[in-house]
């Protein structure tokens, strides 16, 4: 069991607001509370509450030390409030789609890296539980073609011992593999996530959402099939 910074259990929060199909956003945290060892507490917000508010009030329930993940609705009506809470949680915050798969345990997670020590370092707690919850972790790169390394158009070998390297670099939890694609990121996650059958995406990020930043979580957000867990990155 993960334990609360106070000695109690963590929490892994299920945020619901009166409009809410509850069922998604409820088992998408129980089995998310499963797979990090927590337990779920619900949060209602009142329904004449502003966005404002709703995300004052969401935003002191996930500063609570016990508090682990939040976990609400992504879906177009919700979207003023996951917006501001998305943009200033310190703590990883799961998007759910109107339309996601509720399987009985996430199994796999599809972890895009970009190959840079922050990220690395800001997903690597999640990255740890989620190994350790016993799911799969399947770490996506994209090449660009600044990017791209000379092993592209060589044997196979070249390529494993290089993936070697950037799992050993960047996400050393047993059992994790590495998927290499080329081109546009914010193309490969959603179908890579498709091919793989992930349960969920994780996505490391940098909280901002103004125009032209973002595309891979915007992406992600409106098209994902499946809970979009979003881990903010320390600003430089």
């Amino acid at each position: 069991m993960t334990q609360a910074g106070d000695g109690g259990a963590a929490e892994v929060l299920a945020i619901l607001r009166s409009h809410d199909a509850g069922p998604p956003v409820t088992e998408t945290a129980a089995v998310i509370a499963q797979l990090v060892g927590a337990e779920v507490r619900e949060v209602r917000l009142a329904a004449d509450l502003s966005p404002q508010r709703a995300a004052r009030q969401v935003m002191q329930a996930l500063h609570r030390p016990g508090t682990v993940i939040g976990t609400l609705a992504g879906d177009a009506a919700s979207r003023p409030l996951w917006q501001h809470v998305v943009q200033q949680s310190a703590k990883p915050v799961v998007l759910v789609p109107a339309a996601a798969d509720r399987p009985a345990r996430i199994r796999r997670v599809l972890l895009p890296l970009d190959g840079t020590a922050r990220s690395a370092a800001a997903v690597a707690a999640i990255a740890e539980q989620i190994a350790r919850g016993g799911a799969e972790l399947v770490v996506l790169h994209v090449f660009n073609a600044e990017t791209v390394p000379m092993f592209w158009d060589q044997p196979a070998h070249a390529g494993r011992a290089w993936a070697r390297e950037f799992l050993a670099r960047y996400c050393g939890q047993p059992g994790a593999r590495l998927e290499l694609r080329h081109g546009a990121p914010a193309e490969h996650v959603l179908e890579v996530a498709g091919a793989e059958k992930a349960d969920m995406i994780t996505l490391v990020w940098s909280q901002r959402l103004e125009p032209g930043r973002a595309p891979i979580v915007r992406r992600a957000i409106l098209d994902a099939a499946v809970p979009v867990m979003l881990v903010p990155i320390a600003p430089l």
